[in-house]
């Protein structure tokens, strides 16, 4: 009996997992009209040194990188440290984005607790609607675009308190803890929370 019981939840679970696999594969990755292009940090890596940069397709790639480069650096604890915060100039946020799939709550938290403390200046291509994928842990992206048609460069921290609005503001009305959203900056930048395989 105990068998049949597994045997039938493995069932399930394929079943549930190939009906989504369309779904997945419509709706991956950043959302129509969007390109993917490299983020670079700049900051210190080595006390009382010049700044340097680092350059990839995401910030865990630069973050390797950093790593690489200085095995003993770290960054600040942002649970320990009192870091301060740049204003945020938030546009609106938009909970509704058209072929875009929803991210895992969880997940997308974890990755918003991961960029928190993340020091120094972020820079990004030339837009309009160019995107790095700065966070991503099973199937939940977090992706900072650029919508001006120059280089932009911002503090990093800014992407954690923007992410976190998302969550406030556009978590789904059902028991799933599911979430997308897309908070602008009036600055003509965005982040958006929301599925891409990873």
């Amino acid at each position: 009996m105990k068998s049949f019981s597994i045997i039938s939840s493995l069932s399930w679970m394929a079943a549930t997992v190939a009906a989504l696999g369309p779904i997945a594969d419509a709706y991956n990755g950043i959302p129509n009209g969007y390109t993917l292009g490299n983020v670079t940090w700049t900051g210190n890596i080595t006390a009382n040194e010049p700044e340097v940069s680092f350059t990839g397709p995401s910030f865990q790639d630069i973050e390797a990188q950093i790593r690489e480069a200085n095995p003993n650096f770290a960054w600040p604890d942002h649970n320990t440290t009192d870091l301060s915060f740049p204003d945020k100039v938030v546009d609106h946020v938009s909970c509704d984005i058209p072929q875009f799939w929803y991210a895992e709550k969880y997940w997308a938290d974890k990755g918003i607790d991961y960029l928190k403390g993340k020091t120094g200046q972020c820079h990004i291509d030339a837009g309009p609607k160019v995107c790095s994928r700065i966070s991503c842990s099973y199937d939940s992206a977090i992706f900072w675009c650029n919508d001006n048609d120059t280089p932009l460069s911002i503090d990093c921290s800014l992407w954690s308190q923007y992410a976190q609005d998302i969550i406030d503001t556009c978590l789904a009305d059902d028991s799933s803890e599911q979430v997308r959203g897309q908070q602008f900056s009036s600055n003509n930048w965005n982040i958006i929370v929301g599925y891409s395989q990873c």
